[in-house]
């Protein structure tokens, strides 16, 4: 009795050593730790170490459950009260070993989402990242800026396409968590909804962005355009605003020519202007978001252009007005110079020496008072040139500032980047950098002639211009014209008179004679 008395004690104890044992490690086996992402590795290794100890120790619960079972095989008077033992050890042990199994079994599902966690976390500072750049308000300053972002935006929607593989992992993840049964699957699918929403937002604003640069690149591109026309504005307006009217009648002539062809580039290049105008106003109808800026360059553009075209059609009216005053100055010289011619013939002092000079003389002379009565239709010409003409100043150049050479000798060009040249011209001197060839305008031509053909001048004007500068204009070149014809006139006339006189005179003189023959005839007779 004694002997089962001890060995039933030496059981209990043993009972409850080892209950308090597996309670101690049932405390580890159910706690929450699992719940806590941090250390997990650690944790999933200390679990590992626990069922290793669990496993250890089996063999220690067995051998007190072999000892209970034998105390009772043995017919122990606490037969009932061991069996109670046994069954309360082997349930502690069963319940040690479920939530053993069932902590690593949640510390396996915590290690895969928080590997699942992580790729999360990666899309979503993605998606951060993504959705900061489609909020930028930089849509380009330039043309070249803009075409940069463009690309840069393709790569970027390629990138999100290329993403939809991990949201569809994400998404299959989260699924076989929720059908797993997975102890937070809730806050897993809310996650992954959260991701999946996020990603979905993103094709509206990529999209948005899409439209939005290309309509940033249809501006710059307007305005590219809309800067080549006024650089080609800017470019013609130093021909279109000159000054220069010309030197002579070849001179105008020839920046004449020259303006027909600037008016003809006007001309032809105002389609591209329509052009780009129609591109703007397509652009503002449609709501464009630069419609303002777009407004304010178009406007300024057809502001330049309209006076472009003013000045050319001023300078063509002025290159008229000078072709007309140049033409009435040189048919104005012409006359002046034939005036001159017959002014020697009209008053000549030689009446004749007899009577038959005399009367060969008076009829030459009437021959030339009917070429100067004629004349009278030119000076009459000349008077309603003058009186049309709209440049009543005389067209001199402006030589001030320039500096001058004159042609000491003929050169006649012998390539077309040279020019011609007559003894004694005036040229305009551009460039003397070569010291055998200058370059030089002329009648508004520029070209090189050789340096030792020239030399330099103070500028001044020709001598046909200074007549023009002493008429001062063409009123009163007029009335020297008109003057001169009327003294041409006066000394034809008092020519005439002579002559008639003298032809009377020898008439005279002759019927004397012959009265005089006459009666010293009749005398003798007598």
């Amino acid at each position: 009795m004694l002997e089962d008395s001890y060995k039933f004690q030496q059981f209990e104890r043993d009972c409850d050593e080892t209950k308090g044992w597996i309670n101690e490690k049932l405390k580890v086996a159910t706690d929450d730790s699992y719940l806590d992402p941090t250390n997990l590795n650690g944790k999933v290794q200390k679990h590992q170490n626990f069922e290793q100890e669990l496993n250890a120790n089996k063999s220690r619960i067995d051998e007190v459950l072999e000892s209970g079972i034998e105390l009772k095989e043995s017919g122990h008077v606490q037969s009932e009260r061991i069996q109670l033992k046994l069954d309360e050890i082997n349930d502690l042990w069963q319940d040690l070993i479920k939530s053993a199994e069932k902590k690593g079994m949640r510390l396996a599902e915590a290690s895969q989402q928080q590997q699942y966690n992580r790729g999360n976390e990666d899309l979503e500072l993605w998606l951060s990242e993504v959705e900061g750049q489609l909020l930028s308000e930089d849509y380009g300053k330039d043309l070249t800026s803009v075409q940069n972002l463009q690309k840069k935006h393709a790569l970027l929607e390629a990138d999100v396409g290329a993403h939809q593989d991990r949201i569809d992992g994400i998404r299959i993840s989260s699924e076989q968590f929720v059908n797993a049964g997975h102890f937070d699957a809730e806050n897993i699918k809310t996650k992954y909804d959260a991701l999946d929403g996020r990603y979905g937002n993103l094709m509206k604003p990529m999209s948005n962005r899409k439209v939005r640069l290309m309509d940033s690149l249809a501006v710059q591109q307007l305005f590219r355009d809309v800067e080549d026309e006024e650089a080609w504005i800017r470019e013609k307006e130093p021909i279109i605003n000159s000054t220069n009217r010309g030197r002579d009648l070849i001179g105008v002539q020839n920046l004449i020519k020259k303006h027909q062809a600037s008016m003809s580039e006007i001309n032809n290049h105002e389609p591209r202007i329509d052009a780009v105008s129609r591109t703007a106003q397509n652009m503002v109808e449609d709501g464009h978001f630069a419609s303002d800026d777009i407004k304010n360059r178009l406007s300024t553009l057809h502001d330049h252009w309209n006076q472009l075209k003013e000045k050319a059609n001023q300078r063509k009216q002025d290159l008229d007005d000078s072709l007309q005053a140049h033409q009435y100055f040189a048919d104005a010289s012409e006359a002046e110079s034939w005036m001159k011619e017959k002014e020697p013939l009209a008053g000549n002092a030689d009446y004749g020496k007899d009577e038959d000079a005399s009367e060969a003389l008076l009829k030459k002379h009437d021959a030339l008072m009917s070429d100067l009565d004629a004349f009278a239709n030119t000076i009459k010409d000349l008077k309603e040139m003058a009186d049309a003409c709209r440049q009543q100043e005389t067209p001199v150049i402006d030589m001030m500032g320039k500096e001058c050479v004159m042609a000491l000798y003929d050169y006649t060009e012998k390539s077309p980047r040279e020019v011609s040249m007559k003894k004694g011209d005036v040229l305009t001197l551009l460039n003397s950098n070569n010291k055998d060839w200058w370059k030089v305008e002329v009648n508004d031509r520029q070209g090189f002639v050789p340096a030792a053909y020239v030399k330099k001048i103070d500028p001044s004007l020709t001598a046909s211009q200074q007549q023009l500068v002493d008429s001062s204009s063409v009123g009163s070149r007029e009335a020297q014209i008109e003057k001169l014809y009327d003294n041409l006139i006066e000394l034809g006339s008092q020519r005439r008179k002579r002559l008639e006189e003298t032809c009377q005179a020898y008439k005279l003189v002759r019927e004397a004679q012959e009265l005089s023959n006459w009666i010293r005839t009749k005398e003798q007779h007598a």
